[in-house]
């Protein structure tokens, strides 16, 4: 049952992506989606700390800390593949992250590989060359969309195989506590770059920032804790990575109603490829689960 819970917030991260694209239409920057994001998510996660019974083993400070930079990390890329190009496109391709979280597990832990995986991972890889090939426009951008969201998926991978590795030294509440207040204060320590007038923005736009913040918390405190509580990042991931087939179907039903163009802006050819590529990854993910159940 606990597997409803990825599914939620699939549903969460799916509209998030949404909201967020909608939040830089109204006039928002990737200061406010990359730094006041994720200052929020420090604050509303810290007071998970009191939850946790177990004394914190402060001496591992860092083991927290090298999570948080995994996450932000890939969070700022997220943020910057839906800056760059559409939403049909960009959160599909991170279910390709359990493919990442196997291969991880592979070349730094030397876990081995059954041939399920590996034939998993092809299917993974033609999913994503299927829908990168719809990113290719000519010019300077092209395939950065691609490119961003698959470093995005790398960087929630690390972040969820350290948390599944880690989390239990800490207990799963403090664990997550400080991962996440570190990732307000490594995402604050960006606005020398950004500079203090980065966060000027129209009204309507703050409205649609804070939306996203609430509904990136949803979905990661349900991710996170899931994770860290059940111990099963595979699993968790297989469901996780239908995020893709929602935000393609929230495009094509619901884009009008958050002023989202691109199922006119693609077409239904486009759209229909952006579909099959996001049904190939979803098949290798569900693959890698079923390989790694019989092993």
């Amino acid at each position: 049952m606990y597997l409803l819970l990825p599914l939620l917030a699939a549903l969460a991260f799916a509209l998030g992506a949404m909201v967020y694209k909608r939040a830089y239409q109204e006039g928002a920057g990737l200061a406010h989606l990359a730094v006041v994001n994720n200052v929020i998510l420090g604050l509303v996660f810290l007071p998970l700390i009191f939850l946790e019974p177990n004394p914190i083993p402060w001496r591992d400070w860092m083991l927290p800390v090298v999570t948080a930079l995994a996450w932000a990390t890939g969070h700022l890329l997220n943020v910057i593949s839906l800056r760059l190009g559409d939403v049909s496109l960009a959160t599909p391709l991170l279910g390709s992250k359990v493919i990442f979280v196997a291969l991880i597990g592979h070349l730094v832990f030397g876990q081995e590989l059954t041939a399920g995986r590996w034939v998993s991972a092809g299917l993974a890889t033609a999913g994503v060359i299927t829908m990168g090939l719809t990113d290719f426009r000519g010019g300077k951008r092209a395939g950065l969309t691609t490119v961003t969201a698959l470093g995005c998926a790398l960087g929630f991978a690390l972040t969820d195989t350290m948390i599944q590795a880690w989390g239990p030294r800490f207990g799963a509440w403090g664990f997550l506590a400080l991962v996440f207040a570190a990732v307000g204060a490594i995402s604050a320590s960006l606005m020398p770059y950004f500079g203090m007038s980065s966060l000027r923005a129209p009204w309507k736009a703050w409205r649609w920032i804070l939306v996203g913040a609430a509904l990136s918390g949803l979905q990661a405190i349900i991710i996170t804790g899931t994770i860290a509580v059940w111990k099963d990042a595979a699993g968790v991931n297989v469901v996780y990575a239908t995020r893709g087939l929602w935000s393609i179907a929230l495009v094509w039903t619901a884009g009008h109603w958050m002023k989202n163009t691109e199922r006119h802006t693609t077409g239904p050819r486009v759209m229909a490829q952006r579909l099959a590529g996001a049904a190939l990854i979803l098949g290798g993910v569900v693959l890698a689960l079923t390989a790694g159940l019989r092993r």
